[in-house]
């Protein structure tokens, strides 16, 4: 017996809106006075009950994943086309003050003149004396700029006894970066091809959420993740990424690689160039992208604060990012218009 126009419209509908939940989820975020307050305040007993309840849901997602789940090995995908190089460090300094001399007369015209240099930006640590806190997106290997002598020398070198200093590179290094790089001793360097998300390619296609308008949101950690759960989470976290990548034009990069010598940590970067449209559209309540992460992902991680965790940000910005879920408190924030080092980042520049 064949349907009627209007129930094939009906049922059409339903489907639509089955499938386009993230972007619905998006939009109502954003437009529906209410919905916000009511989704932050329902969120710390949600969460937790679906990650208790998703040994029962995960066959689900192991079933579709086999039929369905073919973008995660195509490296040809949007999500995984960028050559942008990201880089955050936490050095040793002699003297602070020539330190923030030598660093802002490095990074000011670097960023200035250099089309591919969007951040670089330094912030002293404020829980661990004479450290600095580096952090430096470059369009391609190619633009960056080796450092000085005169901001090189002011690095306390580490030694066998004392090696607390690091630095960790995401997206597409090259040979001739890592040379570069490494010539500023005295650190221990982590660079890891394979990067699970993405880093967003500053072409055409992406200009929006390049020239947002707003100041953006950086955010760093190192997240211990349970013993033999790497690969689950690496493989759930590409799969919520690749939903994030369309529905969040503004966030500019979301991705983790495994720590070089800890292969249950996970360094994960977040640049968040809007709140709504980057913060808040990467993972709406309710949708599809949610129910990836908090089913499949939430439960590989160890509970509890990060080991490493910073973040960047005018501080209305975390602050309400913090209202939406207390989780992002364990970062430790930095505001831009506090004690900044070197330029404000710019990803509108070129655009």
């Amino acid at each position: 017996m064949d349907m009627e126009p209007m129930t094939i419209a009906k049922y059409a509908g339903i489907g639509a809106v089955f499938f386009k939940l993230d972007a619905i989820a998006t939009f109502v975020a954003r437009y529906l006075p209410g919905y916000n307050p009511i989704i932050n305040a329902a969120a710390p007993f949600l969460v937790p009950l679906f990650v208790k309840i998703s040994p029962v849901i995960k066959p689900l997602y192991t079933l579709t994943d086999i039929l369905f789940l073919k973008n995660v090995k195509d490296s040809a995908r949007p999500s995984a086309s960028s050559k942008a190089v990201v880089m955050f460090c936490s050095r040793t300094v002699k003297d602070v003050d020539a330190y923030k001399k030598a660093f802002a007369a490095y990074a000011e015209p670097m960023q200035k003149s250099g089309a591919g240099v969007r951040c670089a930006f330094s912030f002293m640590d404020r829980e661990k004396a004479n450290t600095a806190l580096q952090f430096f997106w470059f369009d391609g290997p190619s633009d960056y700029v080796s450092q000085p002598s005169s901001l090189t020398s002011t690095y306390v070198v580490a030694t066998a006894s004392r090696t607390a200093d690091y630095c960790q590179v995401w997206g597409g290094f090259d040979d001739d970066f890592k040379a570069k790089v490494t010539k500023a001793a005295g650190c221990k360097f982590g660079f890891v091809p394979e990067v699970r998300g993405f880093l967003r390619e500053p072409n055409a296609a992406n200009a929006a959420g390049f020239k947002s308008g707003s100041e953006p949101m950086i955010w760093i950690s190192k997240r211990a993740i349970k013993p033999g759960q790497m690969a689950a989470c690496g493989k759930h976290f590409q799969a919520g990424t690749d939903l994030m990548y369309p529905n969040a034009p503004a966030a500019l990069g979301i991705c983790e690689f495994t720590d070089a010598d800890d292969d249950h940590a996970s360094w994960s970067l977040r640049v968040f160039n809007d709140y709504y449209d980057a913060f808040k559209a990467h993972f709406p309540v309710p949708s599809w992208i949610l129910f990836r992460m908090v089913f499949n992902v939430i439960p590989t991680w160890v509970p509890g604060l990060f080991p490493i965790g910073f973040s960047f940000s005018a501080k209305a910005d975390i602050q309400a990012a913090v209202a939406s879920n207390a989780g992002n408190a364990a970062y430790k924030q930095y505001y831009w218009d506090q004690d900044l080092i070197g330029p404000k980042p710019d990803f509108a520049k070129g655009f």
